[in-house]
């Protein structure tokens, strides 16, 4: 199983798994949460971002998504990004993470593009 890991600004990130927990009527398992505080030294995330990566990891790799393009947290992330392995995508919603948290059976090159584009189906004017 691919692991899933969200960096993201204040408790987003946590806040979105707990939706997801409750929409899918159980809490997913192999997935986390860190949230980043600008204010902080940002090293001291480096080494709990990789334990979290070893953590999740099962042999299938770990997909982090985060919430903001360019932003400190995404900022962060580009040193883990290792092809096949560990992926990082942002623009995070919660069909996304629902998506993710469903499919994540298939390749994590798979799982990123059918959440990709699950995050784009729902992105509606009403």
């Amino acid at each position: 199983m691919i692991g899933i890991l969200l960096v993201t600004h204040g408790e987003i990130g946590k806040s979105l798994i707990d939706c997801a927990a409750h929409i899918l009527d159980n809490y997913p398992i192999s997935v986390e949460s860190l949230s980043i505080n600008s204010n902080n030294d940002l090293h001291k995330y480096s080494d709990i971002i990789q334990k979290k990566i070893q953590n999740l990891d099962s042999g299938h790799g770990v997909l982090i998504m985060t919430d903001i393009y360019g932003a400190t947290p995404c900022n962060l992330l580009n040193k883990f990004i290792e092809e096949n392995k560990v992926q990082v995508v942002t623009g995070i919603n919660l069909p996304m993470l629902i998506k993710a948290i469903s499919d994540r059976k298939d390749n994590i090159n798979t799982l990123i593009n059918d959440s990709i584009e699950c995050a784009k189906k729902n992105i509606k004017k009403i």
